[in-house]
């Protein structure tokens, strides 16, 4: 069965439900979330998003990203996606809202408009806390904040290009402590 969005207008005021499968087939505006997890040594932890995925296959990505139930909040869905991809608890107040961001992806038949609630989290983990879902993903690594900067500033072919995002959050992640 399909997963149920919110469908957004142009200004991401709920106007309906549809299918998560037909809002990208349609084009539709619904919302998402993407989690940049980030250890007390000041590394990000990447996750390599699996082969299979309709866009972007293979490439590494933010620690995480997920759709937005119906009806739910996005700090509980980032809670949820933490979870599902890979297999870390929280609680949605651990998370840091960071910004919202309109996403426009296109592939094939594939359209996916979202508005992206950006958030951080403070987290601790090592490699052996981690549990992938790997339909989701298929590796995982953590890299210094420093080395992901240089892969954004440098377009790294290997990175999901969440350019507008970028332009939002390293200013925000520069000021880490």
């Amino acid at each position: 069965m399909d997963e149920l969005v919110d469908l957004l207008d142009e200004n991401g005021n709920i106007i309906g439900v549809q299918g998560k499968r037909e809002a990208h087939r349609t084009g539709a505006w619904h919302k998402s979330i993407h989690i940049y997890l980030v250890n007390n040594r000041k590394e990000i932890l990447l996750q390599l998003r699996a082969a299979n995925k309709d866009i972007y296959p293979s490439v590494w990505d933010i620690s995480v990203g997920g759709h937005v139930d119906a009806g739910e909040k996005t700090a509980v869905t980032a809670s949820r996606e933490l979870e599902e991809e890979l297999g870390l608890k929280s609680k949605s107040e651990e998370f840091e809202y960071l910004t919202t961001v309109k996403e426009i992806l296109k592939t094939g038949n594939y359209t996916s408009a979202e508005f992206v609630d950006v958030f951080l989290i403070r987290k601790n983990v090592t490699k052996k806390d981690i549990t992938m879902q790997k339909t989701e993903v298929a590796d995982f690594k953590f890299v210094k904040l420093e080395t992901f900067f240089k892969m954004v500033k440098e377009k790294d072919k290997m990175l999901f290009p969440h350019y507008d995002e970028y332009s939002k959050v390293i200013p925000i992640l520069k000021k880490i402590k």
